[in-house]
């Protein structure tokens, strides 16, 4: 999709952090940007300081988590703005304090999963018929991690909900060329990157589940401090986006040393196969 200037765009978590950097990126290529967020401040400033740029955007509140709620935003972007062009399933939490997989309380599993990984699914659902539709075709986006390309300690909850997003979309993207769609997919495996998915974080108000470990504990030190010495910004990613939706490149990976770190995974493959 080499031209998209007058074409819109949905961005879920698009209130903060990566979201709201894809949504500005796409406003300064000349799109609509539906901003797609829990209702709150957050996404009433998000709405005002981008329209206050000149740009055309609506702000719908939705739950990812619910089904109902994304159809009601497909159905409104429709309604604003005629159709819907590029799809970026954004929206994600990192979840409660790290700790072993085990040890995580159901609730959390839950909330990471209905968020990270059953938003993404619902935004599928919701929208491809629509993309399937148009002509001009479009390109979707999913938000992964590089927890979805290699092993992650400690945060099981979200690792496994963002290598849900790879399998997703590789279903997806296959599917899709053997309809001979001209809808492209992409999924955005982003490495540290200040957001708040990265500033120091707590347990939910409801959680049964004990106290970190040690090892825990001293993991998530180790990841706030990576946190702080991030260099990679969100704009700079939204760029990459960019890139990869112009040139239909399915992976992107942001952080150089990105590939050798995913290699890490088959390359146990390949010992168990040696």
């Amino acid at each position: 999709m080499q031209q998209l200037a007058n074409r819109t765009a949905v961005v879920t978590g698009a209130a903060s952090g990566l979201g709201l950097a894809m949504a500005r990126a796409f406003c300064e290529e000349g799109m609509r940007v539906v901003l797609a967020d829990l209702p709150g401040p957050a996404l009433t400033e998000a709405e005002h300081n981008l329209r206050a740029g000149g740009f055309q955007v609506l702000a719908v509140p939705v739950n990812v988590a619910d089904a109902a709620s994304v159809e009601a935003l497909a159905q409104r972007t429709v309604e604003h703005f005629g159709g819907v062009d590029v799809l970026v399933n954004n929206a994600g939490i990192s979840g409660d304090l790290p700790r072993e997989s085990w040890a995580h309380d159901l609730a959390n599993w839950r909330r990471v999963l209905d968020i990270n990984l059953m938003g993404g699914i619902h935004g599928i659902h919701s929208f491809v018929p629509l993309l399937l539709k148009q002509p001009g075709g479009g390109h979707i986006v999913n938000t992964g991690s590089m927890a979805s390309l290699m092993a992650l300690p400690y945060l099981a909850p979200y690792a496994v909900a963002k290598t849900g997003m790879i399998a997703l979309s590789e279903s997806l993207d296959l599917e899709l060329k053997a309809l001979g769609a001209n809808i492209g997919v992409s999924v955005l495996c982003p490495g540290m990157v200040q957001t708040s998915l990265t500033k120091p974080g707590r347990d939910h108000p409801e959680s049964t589940a004990a106290a970190p470990s040690a090892p825990a504990a001293a993991f998530y030190q180790g990841t706030q401090k990576a946190a702080e010495r991030a260099i990679v910004t969100s704009e700079q990613v939204a760029q990459r986006v960019l890139e990869a939706i112009r040139t239909n490149h399915f992976y992107i990976l942001t952080h150089e040393g990105a590939l050798p770190l995913a290699e890490r995974r088959w390359l146990r493959l390949k010992v168990h196969l040696a």
